[in-house]
């Protein structure tokens, strides 16, 4: 269930986190191309796709197309490391912005199905 690149790693959801995560944080519709973040630079929150299409690129060559579901983002943010490759979100694309606060906030609920994946990502 957990997809994991050699230069960032992108961790496939299941619907009951998603949902979770969904409530408590905030959502954009991008109605055109954007770029949400660039090769090099830390960023500010994590990155979950809700529907769409995100494209991981790496001097300007596209590396992986990533699907609804998917979280990146979230280990450089946690470790405050620059970003390995830069990511463009499809238009039509849905996506929640996850900062540090909403995810220890849902790290911090019990029993929470994200806490529960991030513990086992880390061993």
């Amino acid at each position: 269930m957990i997809q994991i690149m050699t230069t960032i790693s992108s961790i496939k959801l299941e619907n009951k986190i998603i949902s979770e995560i969904v409530v408590l944080s905030a959502q954009k519709k991008f109605t055109i191309n954007s770029t949400l973040f660039y090769e090099g630079q830390i960023p500010i929150v994590a990155y979950l796709l809700v529907e769409g299409c995100i494209q991981l690129f790496k001097n300007n060559k596209i590396k992986k197309t990533l699907k609804p579901g998917s979280l990146i983002g979230l280990n450089e943010l946690l470790t405050h490391s620059p970003a390995k490759l830069g990511a463009i979100v499809q238009a039509e694309s849905t996506i929640c912005f996850l900062d540090k606060s909403t995810i220890f906030e849902i790290i911090k609920e019990d029993n929470s199905p994200l806490a529960t994946l991030l513990s086992e990502e880390n061993k």
